[in-house]
């Protein structure tokens, strides 16, 4: 079924929801409104009990290439930039948000924001090809909204060297904790299957209880620090706006 917004497709099946992301023609690129229907949609699903496990997933060559560039070149006030570090940061907040289980599902290529989608997952699954990275910085833009969980994640020194030379890497080739890198030639969706399966074996308040805790252990300083991430995107937003129109006088 439609989500309402026909970038997000969702499918339904034995307690497993499959949120897919579904702009094949943009690269899955997080454009407003598809980060207001997926946000909407992690927490509809958060909240729906016949629902035992999450999965993320994109259509057509990869998972997602991250902030839609042509949109966020359209913001040039203060209010609009906040407004999009707002939705922004909400969806990367979403998944750790919720107490079901969140299974990021990658092929193709995650970048950028829609890396830092998956990896705000509780579980990710990736093909031993899945292109990923963070080429912000290569294109002038300091990746703020992502950086409290690529730390977290990965670790400040891992996640400063990710972040700061923006390099692209296969799965294969990560250096991140938890990340399930599938054998070559592989496909991601049997694993997930599969990792599906056995969260859904276990209680369903048992699973949400251990995420609970598991949260409240490893975020007690998440929250500042995407106040902080919140407030260095609006900021770079507006310089980058400044300087664009100064280009163009």
């Amino acid at each position: 079924m439609m989500s309402g917004d026909d970038r997000l497709r969702i499918e339904d099946a034995d307690g497993i929801r499959r949120l897919v992301l579904d702009r094949p023609q943009a690269r899955n690129a997080l454009d407003g409104a598809l980060v207001a229907a997926l946000s909407e949609a992690i927490k509809a699903a958060g909240a729906d009990p016949a629902v035992r496990v999450v999965v993320l997933a994109g259509t057509g060559g990869g998972f997602s290439a991250g902030a839609d560039l042509k949109e966020t070149a359209r913001i040039t006030d203060a209010a609009e930039a906040a407004a999009h570090a707002r939705r922004m940061r909400r969806l990367l907040e979403m998944p750790g948000g919720i107490d079901k289980p969140v299974i990021a599902e990658v092929h193709g290529f995650a970048l950028g924001a829609g890396f830092a989608l998956a990896l705000a997952c509780d579980v990710v699954v990736c093909t031993a090809g899945a292109r990923l990275g963070f080429p912000e910085m290569r294109h002038a833009v300091v990746p703020a909204l992502v950086v409290p969980g690529v730390v977290r994640r990965a670790g400040p020194l891992v996640a400063f060297d990710l972040l700061v030379n923006g390099r692209i890497f296969t799965a294969a080739e990560a250096r991140i904790p938890g990340l399930v890198v599938l054998p070559p030639g592989v496909d991601a969706a049997p694993e997930v299957v599969r990792r599906v399966a056995e969260l859904a074996g276990h209680p369903a308040e048992l699973v949400a209880e251990v995420k609970r805790m598991v949260r409240t252990s490893d975020g007690a300083d998440l929250a500042h620090a995407m106040d902080t991430a919140e407030q260095v995107n609006v900021e770079n937003r507006l310089r980058r706006a400044r300087t664009t129109r100064q280009d163009g006088e």
